[in-house]
């Protein structure tokens, strides 16, 4: 399948994997002690997992607020909520790596995957399949909004 046929669901379960794959990049980069490398790789990780979270909150969430009349109590409000608290991690380990403990860094980000982990899968099993069933008609526009989002790396 090409990548402009992804449905509503492999499209963010295809980011998901890809802010996984930039956390391991800064794992590696810790492990071989190079600071200006953790920094920089870093940096990569919290831009993407924060471009992710934006774009499903000035997006994808309303989006599918507005198709099903879901809001306030509903899933995204659940999402949202967890994402604050990625967000306060995010500052957290910023802060750390600024001040060059990597180690904390790392920690932080252990407790960051864990939400993460447990995010996704509700995101993934039950949000996004219902956002496709209701989004479908609007997928290539979304999809065209999604991908012309400000990139990070």
């Amino acid at each position: 399948m090409s990548e402009s046929q992804q449905s509503l669901t492999e499209y963010f379960t295809f980011d998901h994997r890809s802010c996984d794959g930039r956390w391991t990049d800064v794992e590696a980069a810790v492990e071989a002690g190079m600071a200006e490398d953790i920094v920089a790789a870093w940096q990569r990780f919290d831009g993407f997992l924060r471009r992710h979270l934006q774009m499903e909150e000035e997006v994808l969430f309303p989006a599918f607020e507005e198709a099903t009349g879901m809001s306030g109590g509903g899933p995204t409000f659940v999402m949202r909520s967890e994402h604050e608290q990625m967000r306060g991690l995010l500052d957290q380990m910023g802060a750390s790596a600024a001040a060059g403990a990597f180690e904390e860094l790392v920690d932080l980000g252990d407790t960051l995957l864990m939400l993460i982990q447990q995010h996704n899968a509700k995101e993934e099993q039950m949000l996004y399949p219902m956002a496709e069933r209701a989004l479908t008609p609007h997928w290539a526009g979304l999809r065209e909004r999604f991908d012309a989002y400000p990139g990070v790396d």
